[in-house]
């Protein structure tokens, strides 16, 4: 196990697209940053109150998707050249090659966390006045940004473990990441819509609000709670609540993303142990 993470890590180093996506997130949260701290300034020139917060958690999708496109290419890579089926013919367990290739994924997810929180956390520093969140809350924010990384990660590298093709994995891992943000924004913005709705009426006298109507697009009993389950699940979900600087059960989101990285990782080790290598 332990030499198969060696190798695991020093291919991470040589490896293109994980320098390449590194680079790319540090640009983006620096750029992000400078922009909300632009931002900040403009309108609290005008006398309103914006914090730089709202500039820094955003970039987790961002991350995200470097985390979709590294997993699926680089795991993808041993399933096409035929690595792994070498692995096993030199002795190492199928359960050894899995947990060595989702642990040197979670390593390149974890180097792009702290590309996000370098890039955006060193601007945030030098003007802290306009962070506008307490220490303790953005702690457990940063822990819930970490644990739903993960567990996407562990959720894509199932799909990187076992595809065939180099090609197949990127592009599966890539439209799986953006389908669950799509999915996961979509149940955010059917959980915003209002009970009531105020329809305007054109009268004589101009414009005028009438009575209040129910809202058909609104969610409401069992429903609802199915939605905002799957929210705070998702790990895309989880990152739409955290640029929307919404969450408001940290502690319950760090726990459902250890326990989808875990069931992930099971799941994918049960159908890795049966697939035939190629």
């Amino acid at each position: 196990m332990s030499e198969l993470m060696r190798a695991g890590l020093f291919r991470l180093k040589r490896d293109r697209v994980f320098w390449l996506c590194l680079g790319a997130m540090l640009i983006i949260a620096v750029g992000q940053m400078s922009i909300g701290v632009r931002q900040c300034r403009a309108m609290a020139a005008e006398g309103y109150a914006v914090a730089l917060a709202g500039s820094f958690f955003p970039l987790v999708q961002a991350a995200m998707v470097c985390v979709a496109v590294f997993t699926g290419l680089y795991l993808g890579t041993d399933q096409s050249e035929g690595a792994l089926r070498n692995r096993l013919i030199v002795g190492h367990s199928r359960v050894q090659i899995y947990l060595a290739g989702l642990g040197t994924a979670m390593t390149g997810t974890l180097c792009f966390a702290a590309a996000w929180f370098l890039g955006g956390g060193v601007p945030a520093l030098f003007h802290r006045e306009l962070w506008q969140m307490g220490g303790g809350q953005t702690a457990l924010y940063i822990l819930v940004a970490l644990f739903s990384a993960l567990a996407l990660t562990s959720v894509v590298s199932v799909v990187g473990m076992l595809a065939e093709k180099k090609s197949t994995a990127a592009v599966v891992s890539i439209l799986l990441a953006l389908g669950l943000v799509l999915v996961s924004t979509w149940l955010y913005s059917r959980l915003l819509e209002p009970e009531m709705e105020n329809g305007l009426i054109i009268t004589a006298a101009g414009m005028e609000w009438g009575e209040p109507t129910p809202n058909p697009r609104y969610v409401s009993g069992a429903l609802r709670q199915v939605f905002q389950g799957l929210l705070n699940v998702l790990p895309t979900g989880q990152a739409v609540l955290l640029a929307d600087m919404a969450v408001d059960h940290p502690v319950w989101n760090i726990l459902s993303s250890a326990a989808l990285t875990l069931a992930a990782a099971l799941g994918g080790m049960a159908v890795f142990r049966k697939k035939d290598l190629k």
